[in-house]
């Protein structure tokens, strides 16, 4: 059993994103005093007896960039929770806040690079490169055709985050509105339930709360190259 504690500075907003961890099978530790000024190395001590070192939303980005380096030194996987794009890291360690429990799965299950963990990766991997047509079409057949807009619209993104009003302009040709947007956030959260039922792992929808959305695929390019042949 993989052991991640979650460095926050409040303990008790934690619990649903904890429970979430222990269904899927992990030892969860939540901390929130990092520092003793009695016992200097009593942080590192602990972070050593964990596997992943997740930094909750709580933490300013400060605090974040102050405990990072000592997390990078031991060799730790670490994750940043986050409710919007953080520049200064790459996206395997960006965690969104309102991620699902299937797409917490997957995400800890690609980005987990520790020792041991390379021949699940790369089964993994290898599960999408070869993957069959058929999950694809039961995905694409599924969606409706505002669902279909939406992710031939995050697939040309090539993964990089669009905007809820610029998504909402080419679903609805500009027709931006709070309506629209409520109806796109559903729309959304059927999309991720479609591919969960299609088994198509390693594929998803990040959210950025106030900010948009970005198709996670991988391979990369995936749904889009399936979209152009499916379109064809």
């Amino acid at each position: 059993m993989k052991k991640v504690i979650i460095l926050t500075r409040n303990i008790i907003i934690e619990q649903d994103f904890q429970n979430e961890l222990q269904r899927l099978d992990y030892e969860v530790f939540v901390l929130k005093e990092f520092y003793d000024v009695d016992r200097p190395q009593y942080f590192e001590d602990i972070l050593s007896l964990f596997d992943i070192v997740i930094f909750s939303e709580t933490l300013t980005n400060q605090e974040f960039t102050e405990i990072l380096p000592i997390v990078v030194e031991k060799e730790l996987h670490y994750l940043r929770r986050t409710d919007e794009p953080v520049p200064t890291i790459d996206d395997n360690h960006c965690l969104s806040i309102d991620c699902s429990l299937t797409e917490l799965r997957e995400f800890l299950l690609m980005s987990d690079t520790r020792e041991g963990q390379a021949d699940s990766i790369a089964k993994g991997l290898m599960r999408q490169s070869e993957m069959k047509n058929q999950d694809l079409v039961l995905l694409y057949s599924s969606l409706n055709n505002i669902e279909k807009k939406i992710i031939n619209a995050l697939a040309e993104g090539g993964g990089k985050l669009i905007s809820r009003d610029e998504l909402c302009n080419k679903v609805w040709n500009n027709d931006v509105s709070k309506s629209r947007l409520v109806q796109m956030s559903t729309a959304v959260g059927n999309i991720r339930k479609k591919i969960a039922h299609a088994h198509i792992d390693n594929v998803r929808i990040i959210t950025y709360w106030g900010n948009g959305y970005r198709l996670h695929d991988i391979p990369s390019g995936l749904i889009k190259e399936h979209i152009e042949e499916y379109s064809m």
